[in-house]
């Protein structure tokens, strides 16, 4: 194991926009061992105990840890229909062991599942007694909750997925913190679901529009989680399968309200090039592609004008679908410049060519 996660600033949010307030890993580390900046985040090898539950929440693994990684866990279960995962502080035997338990993220659950691996989870008697207790119990369950809405545990079909169970001790019993832990886990969910409900709602508060340097340029990238997702329902459906929001659950369907600028801002700013611009001489279209978005929610953080907006508050879409259409705007040839320009109103002078003409207006009379 690494002795701190691996951290690669150009997929992380807060790099792509520095003036992002995503603390998803902050908020999961029990060590504080995470410090955030405009330009990403930095993980304080004195203070790190390599538990991984940053990774874990990380919508678009700019922080990695290869063990927790189901491409490193598939290699261990080979061709084995059950496995035993088994987290390090507790001792306890497995046939892969990750920093925690809870560091193993819910997409990774679901694949096992899928693939027709039972999985055991080893090691939660230890829980109270961890290094990792004020986190580590919480992402588990928040993880295992994740993982039942999409093995379809909500929708009566969980008969069609590998189970999955966590193995007890048999002298273990709850203790007097148990009722703290719950309440913990409880927390952190609220933490988590409010992040995206603020950046969407909030919005009257926002600051006075960023500099264009706020905004990163990176290539585009496909996270793990989100392959994962990908491919739980590669089989042709009708109609898309829908599943329960979840802070865990990497996928967002985004709709734009009155008032867009057409500034661009929030396809510059997407990570993982869910949002998406088509244009030609006749119309200016703004595109979401469902399978690239991880719900990070920095389209939501840069838009100014702050018009985007959840398509459904309580569900999801998560199996692929079509690119769809957020928004169209005319485009007509400027008669000043000759340039393509986006309007939706009779103008018939680009917004450069006003802006000069006012300019030249003041300097010259």
């Amino acid at each position: 194991m690494l002795a701190v996660p691996n951290f690669r600033a150009n997929r992380c949010v807060r790099y792509r926009y520095a003036y992002s307030e995503c603390n998803h890993c902050a908020e999961a580390c029990p060590h504080e061992a995470i410090r955030l900046f405009d330009a990403g985040v930095e993980v304080l090898a004195d203070h790190c105990q390599s538990c991984a539950l940053c990774v874990a929440v990380c919508p678009t693994d700019a922080l990695t840890e290869k063990s927790v990684f189901s491409d490193s866990l598939l290699k261990i279960a080979a061709d084995k229909k059950q496995m035993t995962i088994a987290c390090a502080p507790s001792a306890a035997k497995g046939d892969a062991i990750v920093p925690c338990l809870g560091a193993v993220n819910a997409l990774v659950l679901a694949d096992f599942a899928r693939r027709g691996i039972a999985l055991q989870l080893a090691g939660s008697w230890h829980c109270a007694e961890c290094a990792h207790a004020a986190r580590g119990p919480e992402l588990i369950e928040m993880n295992l909750a994740a993982r039942d809405i999409l093995c379809g545990v909500e929708r009566g079909d969980e008969a069609e997925w590998a189970a999955i169970a966590v193995q007890e001790a048999e002298s273990a019993k709850p203790d007097k913190g148990s009722d703290e832990h719950a309440a913990a886990r409880r927390h952190l969910f609220r933490r988590m679901v409010s992040h995206g409900v603020e950046a969407v709602n909030e919005a009257m508060e926002a600051p006075p529009p960023p500099p264009l340097k706020a905004i990163r340029a990176a290539p585009p990238f496909l996270p793990e989680r989100k392959a994962l997702l990908n491919g739980l329902y590669d089989a042709p459906v009708e109609e898309p399968v829908r599943v329960a929001r979840h802070p865990a659950i990497p996928a967002e369907n985004w709709v734009v309200a009155q008032g867009c600028t057409n500034c661009e801002a929030c396809v510059r700013v997407c990570p993982t090039g869910a949002m998406q611009l088509l244009e030609d001489n006749n119309a200016w279209r703004l595109v979401l592609l469902t399978e690239r978005c991880v719900a990070c929610d920095a389209c939501v953080e840069v838009c100014q004008p702050k018009v985007l907006r959840q398509r459904d508050a309580d569900s999801v879409v998560v199996s692929k679908q079509k690119g769809r259409l957020l928004r169209t705007v005319p485009r007509k040839r400027c008669t000043s410049c000759d340039r393509l320009f986006a309007t939706e109103g009779d103008a018939t002078v680009c917004q450069t060519c006003v802006t000069d003409d006012e300019d030249f207006g003041q300097i010259f009379g």
